[in-house]
């Protein structure tokens, strides 16, 4: 049969759990750059892939809005493209601001407006 021994488990488990603790201790400022590093890419490839998303749905809500007038398609796709449009407009904001800080992001280059001129110019600093 199978002997388990539950004491042996146990400080092999402790060990573990003290060797992790403390190397995160000692290797924060190493984890913390990789955290940078691995937010920084991922904020490039979402501004990348909000530009295109932003160009297809233009086309999506052009192509909506005639099939909407003529009665073909549902004006309801047509307020999901814009909604779906203003969050992830959002989100880039949303992200910067739980990232870095004031989640006022003028610095975005070819698209100028994601909702950051709406907020008044008292509350961006």
């Amino acid at each position: 049969m199978l002997d388990i021994n539950f004491k042996k488990i146990r400080k092999y488990l402790l060990a573990g759990f003290l060797i992790f603790a403390v190397s995160s201790i000692l290797c924060a400022t190493d984890s913390y750059a990789a955290f940078e590093t691995l937010t920084n890419t991922g904020a490039e490839i979402f501004e990348g892939m909000k530009k295109i998303i932003f160009a297809s749905a233009g086309f999506g809500i052009i192509a909506v809005a005639l099939g909407g007038i003529f009665g073909v398609l549902n004006w309801k796709w047509l307020a999901a493209i814009i909604i779906g449009v203003v969050v992830i407009a959002a989100t880039g904001g949303l992200l910067h601001y739980m990232t870095a800080g004031t989640g006022a992001d003028t610095s975005v280059q070819g698209i100028t407006d994601t909702l950051v001129n709406a907020m008044p110019a008292y509350k961006r600093n």
